[in-house]
């Protein structure tokens, strides 16, 4: 007996007298750390004693490092409970507090232990031969633990003072743990109330609790051998020798206690007291693990759900044992191997009951049972030392020889070596103890020994079990399926696989179809296209496997995998014929059988029989009553049998229609014999002795008869029709309900199916199944049979129209039948196709219309038009135009409204004379108001713009006839104003009548004639030609007054081109006004007469220089000569090279060779003026002097600037300068020249020239000239911007150059809404569209054979340079038109000179898509143009005259390959930027903004292209 007294603040342990007695010195232990708290536990022995009492007390002194709560009584009593385990001689301890018993414990161990079982195989001697274990037994063993009313168990987290324990003072005797008076000692005393707080706020039990465990002990008996070696290490290292023998245990605890103590754990408020921190009862793979003891528990685990104690030797600080140090570690490692054999002997001893339990158990419950023993030997890591459990776990599986590991299977307990890991295609036929697939977690966590691992199938497994047991059908299958997906594919096999399959087959035995199968026996299959049409209960050869066996295999691998060969029809069919196995099987008397084999026959005829077979089947077959028939006998030989077909009178035996199902069985009975016909002869005379047989029958007859047959017959006056005459097939109809309606002879049948194949070859034959169109015209049209003609109407636009006449009707074929039904003048009528149309309002023109009734449906059908053609109402407008202006409004209007003419044919009517003017008072001899018809073209719109006696309208016709008419008449031709054009082509005709029309007023001349010089560019050549050929530009000469004086005058004259001057120098106008004809002095005025070839002044005044008196080195002459050099690049930088004489822009300045500046004292200049038409005035063609005080001077390519001093003019030398330099100038330019000159280059800095730039460029481009370079950009040195706006030499034509637009002509542009101005805004941008379209709508150059080229206007200030939108590219050579190309009205160019075809094929697909898209754009296609100059592929087109030419080359490179639809696309947006260079002529802004505007705007249009759709894979409309 052993109690725990609490005495004061000290504990004593007192052990009853029997277990004191061995104890005769005292022993003081220290144990640290504990419950949180430092303890010293002692022994401690009393000086008096008494013999009869315990002399022994074991005191457990807790001395306390800071104040503490009262230790916590039930884990103590935990602590406890562990720690008397393996102590055998204690069975109780009681806890006590001043005498209050709080808990106590009882241990219980049956002393009547039972014997385990060992196994021979077991190896008792450990690897080093120290131990042996003799025996084995399994001891019981029971604790209970009881807590009694109000014990403290636990205590609150405020510590606890306590006092120290006097030095030799007797702990029974000192004051109470829990005493409430206060310590004497200053390190922690409390007061009473302190300790009786702490105390109230401890947990306790509210009565008196139990808990109890039951638990098995393997001891087993071990005797001990050690060597005198180990002997003395050992006695060296623990002072004392080995036993000789000890017990070793182990504890298990079963599931069900184990279970117990989970529940508890889980509903007590503080757990179950076998649980916790070195709890007795450890979780199965949780925290607590169970530990080595020496006599008391250890740190170190044993790595398994089991305490073990054993003799083993500790470490220093007895945390672990030791596993380092020579003789102690090998002690301990053959204790280890002890623990280890011992595991074994447990597990194999549980499994064992778990065997013995699984019949009477549920299934889960079983494998709970079985998996709780197997976790509880499952090994983990131990701690601290992890060898330690590796070493038990070796000697679990290594201390029994024998192969037998229970473990656990779907059926039970069995041993590793007889159970195999599941696998999907043994399972279905094998009964081997499986591994379940979801317990293989616990087979990887017990980390079997291979020895001991779950196997795999192997062969033998399989013999051995076919050879135990019939299988089922469902097993065979199985195997032999395994069998062939696993062998199967190796062809051929080795001799080894064909060993394996021979002993498969031999003992393979089941049952299948009602009879036994052996493998053995079997030779042959049902191959795949057997089995596909052979019925599950046809009979078989004994000899063939039955097909449910090898359902699924691949037929092409069961003649390796097995040895078996496919059975054949023949085979079949002679098993039939030999052994029929019932009458239901036997094909001569159960006709179903019969057809059966029949049908299967034909089946397999094609696939599976070679010639050689089919005679075989026929050598079979032909004596045999084997073919059903539909009458008595029911059953014949094949060569007495007939097809249907030759049954035409019906008295023959003919085989059941239900083996006519199917071709291919047909075919088989054509083969066996059976007759298709019969004696042509006799049918020709049975067919003309009556005429009730049907021509289905006789056509089906017919079908399989031979050639010569078939054309004697239908050449024969045969067939009967409906009403009884015969006739030929060739004059019948097939026999229909619409047939018959349109009185048509039709032939004799009982019913009619054009679908089947004997009215198919009728119709062949020369059977109409229905009228043609040309039959059926003919009566729609009949006037006599009106129900006839209905129903040839009715059936013409009936279902039959799409799949037949649709394609054959052709309006124009049938134009003179008035087949429709329609209305004229009111009455309605049958009316020709082309003379009636679905819009009423056509009746206007005199054209019939449908009724109201009429089939919407049946318009589409007969493909009436809603409208006449354009070349109908062409035919129209030209034979009976409108009479008077009421009818042609009417007419008009219409016209607008319908919209029928294309841009073409709107040409064709601006000729035709259809508007009826009237004709004036003047023409006219009586008051009658009569009328003449004219072209559009030949007259106008009335506008407000033109009163009544404005000056047009005494030149050209005004017509008004409403807005809807008028709208009519401008697409025709007629404009809403006189343009350029018309007013120049009236002034061409006769100008001298114009200048009359005028009134003989110049200022209303030059009216017109400003019109004419803002909108001359988009005139062709050939009106420039007539231009400057006529007398149309009026001249101003100068006059002499009565005063004497020469000045203007009104003398004014119309001359030619060649006539008249342009006044670009002032003094010598002055010298020669009087006998010379000047232009007008308007900016826009000269610059159009420059245009038109018309000379300058200054270009025909010639100057003869005379210095006298030369001043050698004048210091002046050489300050000029220096400034000029500096300074003259500065000046040239302005000009483009057009502007310069001939060589002059290579000028090289500062070479005296060819420049340089002289000074005199007098300088003699004269000038004459040098123009054939000049007249004769005062000065006439005399040399005139002047005074000049500079001038130049050329002889032998050395120019000369004389100089006259002492001080020579600026402007002077400045206008000498320029009249060197240029052909003709501005006095602009010489005063920008002076102020060069004149101005220090610092100041010019200053004032905003680039001075730098421009003169490093010169120096540069000079540079290069020198070496034979051309300067950049083409140019002669010195930088190129935006040109002069002077005259043109004459060399030039004035289209080929640039222009500059003033002010006065901007001012006229915006006056007139010309749209070329260049300036948008967005609110203004549809007015700007229509501005374009207006344009763009027009016919563009329709005489231009030869185009030249003009560069944009002002592009210095702009994007000047676009690659792919650039004119100037071509600026070289002028475009030719290439005759005969011409695709539709766009018409085709290329360089002239150059020697290259235009490539024919791309030309007509390229000039197609741009007129595709001129008609998306709505524009008139002559303004369209293709050219093709065969070096820049990059040029996509550009816009010339408000023309567009668009590059073929850049078709060829992008689009050629391209899909039509991306090509249509790509040029759509070229062509909208080149429509938007018609009002802006520059790449900027505003040229942007009109060309997104043109994008977006047409976009419907444009995807409605077909190739556009299926680019977008859009359905068709």
């Amino acid at each position: 007996m052993a109690s725990i007294y609490y005495v004061g603040d000290q504990a004593c342990f007192c052990l009853d007298s029997h277990f004191s007695t061995s104890f005769l010195t005292c022993m003081q232990l220290f144990v640290k750390k504990e419950l949180n708290i430092d303890r010293d536990i002692f022994l401690k022995k009393e000086c008096n004693c008494d013999r009869d009492k315990p002399q022994w007390i074991v005191v457990i002194e807790m001395e306390l490092k800071q104040e503490s709560t009262v230790p916590r009584i039930f884990e103590l009593t935990r602590f406890l409970v562990t720690s008397v385990t393996f102590l055998a001689r204690i069975q109780s301890v009681g806890i006590f507090l001043d005498g209050t018993k709080l808990s106590c414990l009882k241990k219980t161990r049956n002393k009547a232990s039972q014997p385990v079982v060992v196994s021979d195989r077991m190896v008792k001697k450990s690897r080093g031969g120290t131990m042996t274990i003799d025996s084995v037994e399994l001891i019981p063993q029971e604790v209970n633990v009881t807590f009694f009313d109000d014990a403290l168990v636990g205590g609150p987290k405020t510590s606890v003072a306590r006092a120290e324990l006097e030095e030799g003072g007797n702990p029974t005797r000192s004051k109470s743990f829990f005493s409430t008076e206060r310590m004497s000692k200053a390190n922690g005393r409390v007061a009473a109330s302190k300790i009786a707080a702490t105390a109230s706020e401890a947990p306790s039990l509210k009565s008196s609790t139990q808990f109890s465990a039951k638990y098995s002990i393997y001891s087993a008996n071990v005797s001990v051998s050690a060597k005198s070696s180990l002997e003395k290490g050992l006695e060296s290292a623990t002072k004392k020798k080995p036993p000789k023998d000890f017990p070793f245990e182990m504890v298990f605890f079963s599931k069900d206690e184990h279970d117990k103590q989970s529940q508890e754990e889980d509903i007590s408020g503080f757990g179950s007291v076998f649980r916790g921190p070195q709890g007795l009862c450890p979780r199965l793979e949780a925290e607590h693990a169970a530990r080595i003891f020496i006599g008391q528990s250890t740190a170190q685990t044993t790595g398994m759900a089991c305490h073990m104690s054993g003799r083993f030797i500790p470490t220093v600080e007895r945390g672990s044992i030791d596993l380092a140090n020579g003789h102690v570690s090998k002690w301990n490692e053959e204790l280890l191997y002890v623990a280890g054999f011992l595991a074994r002997v447990a597990y194999e001893s549980e499994m064992s009951k778990v065997k013995d339990a699984w019949p009477t158990l549920e299934k889960l419950d079983a494998e709970k049972l079985a998996l709780y023993a197997m976790k509880s030997f499952v090994f983990h890591p131990s701690t601290p030392d992890p060898k330690v459990s590796q070493i038990i776990k070796d000697a679990f599986y290594t201390s029994s020889a024998s192969d037998k590991f229970p473990f656990i299977s779907d059926q039970g307990i069995q041993y590793t070596k007889d159970i195999r890991l599941y696998h999907p295609h043994f399972a279905p036929f094998m009964r081997t103890p499986v591994f379940p697939v979801e317990l293989r977690y616990i087979s990887a966590s017990m980390t079997l020994p291979e020895n001991l691992r779950i196997g795999t199938y192997t062969f033998k497994d399989v013999v051995k079990e076919l050879d135990s047991r019939w299988l089922s059908e469902s097993e065979m299958a199985a195997c032999l399926r395994w069998w062939s997906n696993s062998f199967g594919s190796q062809v051929p096999l080795d001799e080894q696989h064909k060993k394996w399959r021979n002993e498969l087959l031999k003992v393979g035995r089941t049952h299948s179809g009602g009879r036994e199968v052996r493998l053995s026996s079997i030779t042959k299959f049902v191959d795949g296209r057997m089995s596909s049409v052979r019925r599950l209960d046809d009979p078989l050869p004994d000899d063939t496997i039955p097909p449910a066996l090898i359902q699924g295999l691949n037929s092409m691998t069961v003649p390796e995998a097995f040895g078996w060969q496919e059975m054949s029809i023949i085979h079949w069919l002679r098993h039939l014929r030999d052994s029929p196995p019932d009458a239901a099987h036997d094909i001569t008397k159960a006709p179903s059988f019969a057809q059966h084999v029949l049908i299967t026959l034909g089946t397999l005829w094609h696939t599976s029989l070679d010639e050689n077979s089919r005679s075989e089947v026929r050598e079979i077959l032909e004596s045999m009553t084997c073919i059903p028939i539909s009458s008595a006998p029911y059953m014949m030989r094949p060569q007495d049998a007939y097809f249907p077909e030759a049954d035409v009178f019906r008295d023959l035996p003919v085989v059941r229609q239900e083996l006519l199902l199917d071709f291919r069985t047909e075919q088989v009975l054509q083969y066996l014999g059976v007759q298709k016909r019969c004696d042509i002869e006799t049918f020709i005379s049975k067919a003309m002795d009556g005429d009730r047989w049907s021509a289905m029958d006789l056509a089906r007859y017919l079908i399989t008869s031979a050639q010569e047959h078939v054309t004697r017959v239908m050449e024969m006056k045969i067939f009967p029709c409906d009403g009884g005459e015969r006739r030929y097939i060739s004059e019948l109809f097939a026999s229909t309900e619409i047939n018959r309606s349109l009185k048509l002879p039709v032939i004799n049948c009982d019913y009619w199916d054009s679908n089947t194949q004997e009215a198919l070859f009728l119709i062949r034959k020369g059977l109409h199944e229905y009228p043609t169109i040309e039959q059926l015209i003919p009566i729609a049209s009949s006037k006599d049979d009106r129900a006839a003609r209905h129903a040839a109407f009715t059936f013409l636009c009936g279902p039959m129209y799409e799949s037949f006449f649709e394609k054959q009707f052709d309006p124009s074929k049938f134009s003179m039948y008035p087949f429709i039904p329609g209305v004229r003048d009111g009455r309605p009528c049958q009316i020709p196709h082309g003379e009636v149309f679905s819009d009423p309002n056509w009746k206007v023109f005199g054209f019939g219309h449908l009724p109201d009734q009429f089939n919407k449906k049946n318009i589409a059908k007969l493909k009436i038009r809603d409208r006449p053609t354009a070349e109908k109402l062409f035919q129209v407008l030209e034979s009976t135009p409108p009479k008077d202006p009421e009818t042609a409004e009417r007419w008009f209007r219409f016209l607008a409204e319908k919209g029928v003419f294309s841009a073409g044919e709107f040409e064709r009517i601006a000729d035709l004379k259809i508007v009826p003017v009237e004709v004036s008072s003047e023409q006219l001899q009586s008051s009658k108001v009569s009328y003449e018809a004219v072209s559009p073209r030949e007259c106008f719109l009335k506008s407000e713009s033109y009163t009544e006696d404005h000056f047009y309208q005494r030149l050209f016709k005004f017509v008004d006839f409403g807005r809807s008419a008028n709208a009519f008449l401008k697409a025709c031709g007629v404009k809403e104003r006189p343009e350029c054009i018309d007013v120049l082509r009236v002034l061409l005709k006769c100008p001298k009548t114009f200048f009359k029309l005028a009134g003989d007023d110049h200022e209303r001349y030059l009216t017109e004639l400003r019109l004419i010089a803002v909108g001359h560019k988009s005139l062709p050549r050939r009106i420039h030609e007539e231009m400057r050929a006529a007398s149309i530009f009026l001249g101003y000469r100068r006059g002499k007054g009565r005063d004497g004086y020469s000045h203007e005058t009104e003398e004014f004259e119309l001359c030619k081109a060649e006539e008249v001057l342009v006044a670009d120098d002032m003094e010598s106008r002055r010298t020669f006004g009087d006998c010379i004809f000047i232009a007008p002095q308007e900016e826009l005025l000269e610059k159009f007469y420059s245009e038109m070839k018309v000379k300058s002044l200054s270009s025909c005044i010639k100057y003869t220089v005379e210095p006298n008196k030369e001043l050698l080195n004048a210091h002046s002459a050489h300050v000029l000569r220096h400034a000029i050099i500096d300074k003259i690049p500065i000046f040239l930088h302005e000009f483009d090279e057009p502007r310069f004489r001939d060589r002059m822009r290579l000028l090289r300045w500062h070479d005296e060779n060819q420049f340089f500046v002289r000074a005199c004292r007098r300088l003699d200049v004269t000038k004459r003026l040098d123009f054939p038409s000049a007249t004769i005035g005062s000065q006439g063609q005399k040399a005139h002097p002047t005074e000049l005080s500079a001038e130049t001077q050329c002889k032998d390519g050395v120019h000369v600037l004389w100089i006259k001093e002492p001080k020579a003019d600026s402007y002077d030398i400045a206008a000498a300068l320029c009249r060197l330099l240029f052909s003709t100038y501005k006095k602009n330019d010489v005063l920008s020249l002076m102020t060069i000159l004149d101005t220090d280059i610092n100041v010019l800095r200053r004032r905003g020239y680039d001075v730098d730039r421009i003169l490093s460029e010169y120096r540069e481009n000079l540079e290069k000239a020198e070496h034979g370079e051309n300067p950049s950009n083409g140019a002669p040195p010195g930088p190129v911007q935006a040109p002069s706006p002077d005259v043109c030499p004459e060399n030039e034509p004035a289209s080929d150059k640039p222009e500059v637009i003033s002010t006065f002509t901007k001012f006229l542009h915006k006056f007139r809404k010309d749209p070329k101005l260049g300036e948008i805004k967005l609110s203004e941008i549809e007015n700007s569209i229509e501005k374009v379209k207006d344009i763009m709508e027009k016919e563009g150059g329709n005489n231009d054979t030869h185009i030249s080229n003009r560069e944009q206007v002002g592009g210095g200030r702009k994007q000047k340079n676009v690659a792919y939108c650039d004119e100037k590219k071509v600026a070289k050579t002028d475009l030719e038109e290439c005759e005969g190309q011409q695709v539709g009205q766009v018409k085709i160019w290329k360089r002239r000179g150059t020697l290259l075809d235009v490539p024919s094929k791309e030309c007509e697909a390229f000039g197609k898509i741009i007129s595709d898209l001129a008609k998306v754009f709505s524009i008139n296609q002559t303004r369209c143009h293709v050219f093709f100059h065969g070096e820049d592929a990059n040029l996509m087109g550009f816009n010339r005259n408000d023309q567009i030419f668009f590059g073929l080359e850049h078709y060829m490179q992008n689009h050629k390959d391209a899909p039509l639809g991306k090509a249509y696309i790509d040029w759509y947006y070229i062509m909208a930027h080149e429509m938007a260079h018609v009002h802006t002529p520059y790449h900027d802004e505003h040229h942007e903004l009109l060309f997104q505007a043109l994008a977006t705007k047409h976009l419907t249009e444009l995807h409605g292209l077909p190739a556009v759709r299926e680019l977008f894979k859009c359905a068709s409309y």
